[in-house]
Parts: C-alpha cells; sequence; structure tokens
C-alpha cells in the first residue's frame, strides 16, 4: 500500500512542540461560547420579565430595540470567538509533525551552478 502522507525526514515522533497557550484558548472556548450565549441572551430575557409603564406601543417598540442589540452584540462576539478557535487550531496543526507534500528532487535542486556554463558576477569561489 502507497502511504499517502510521509512525515518529513529528520522528524521524531518524540520532538513534538509542547503544548503552550493555543490548548488553554481551545479549553475554554466552550465556556466561552455558554458565557456569550448567556450574557447576550439575558437583556432580553430581563427586559421581558420587568414590568413597564407606557403605552403598549413604546414597550414592544423598546423590547424590539433591546433585542436587535442583544443580536448584535451576539453576532460579534461568536464570530469573533469563532475566528480565535480557527486560529488555535491553525497553530495547532502547524506544531504537528511536518509532511512531504510533493516528494520529488529537481534535476539542478543540489547544485544549480553546475548547470551554468560561464559564471556570472554574483558567483562565490
Amino acid at each position: 500500500m502507497l502511504p499517502l502522507f510521509k512525515k518529513l525526514p529528520g522528524y521524531t515522533s518524540r520532538g513534538k512542540s509542547t503544548p503552550g497557550l493555543e490548548r488553554k484558548v481551545l479549553r475554554s472556548m466552550p465556556y466561552a461560547f455558554l458565557t456569550i450565549i448567556f450574557l447576550c441572551g439575558l437583556p432580553s430575557v430581563m427586559v421581558r420579565w420587568m414590568e413597564w409603564q407606557g403605552s403598549e406601543r413604546s414597550i414592544e417598540a423598546f423590547i424590539g430595540r433591546v433585542d436587535m442589540m442583544a443580536l448584535g452584540v451576539f453576532f460579534t462576539l461568536f464570530n469573533v470567538a469563532v475566528m480565535v478557535t480557527i486560529g488555535a487550531i491553525l497553530i495547532t496543526l502547524m506544531k504537528g509533525p511536518g509532511y512531504v507534500a510533493d516528494g520529488y528532487k529537481l534535476i539542478d535542486s543540489e547544485s544549480p551552478e553546475q548547470l551554468v556554463d560561464k559564471p556570472w558576477i554574483g558567483d562565490r569561489k
């Protein structure tokens, strides 16, 4: 069976990078998402539980404004949390083992100056 992914030569399984801040971020993200949901839903719930004085129309308009502001804050914070999570996942993947993408050698990869007949001004001696 032909292996699809070959690890880069010189990579050892014991040479993994130590977990850093990205692991702490990934562990705390479920709590962050729950906190965002709770804190953004709380104003809408509280406004509906309170007793208001005034016309029915003005109360409904105020509740609608609170809902719209809560939704705006929710979507903003939720997007920020998703971006931070994606960044932490990418850093975790980058700290993993290196793989060979195109494992073929170029003709001139080891010594390109052998292909040139005349030395040019920038050649080293």
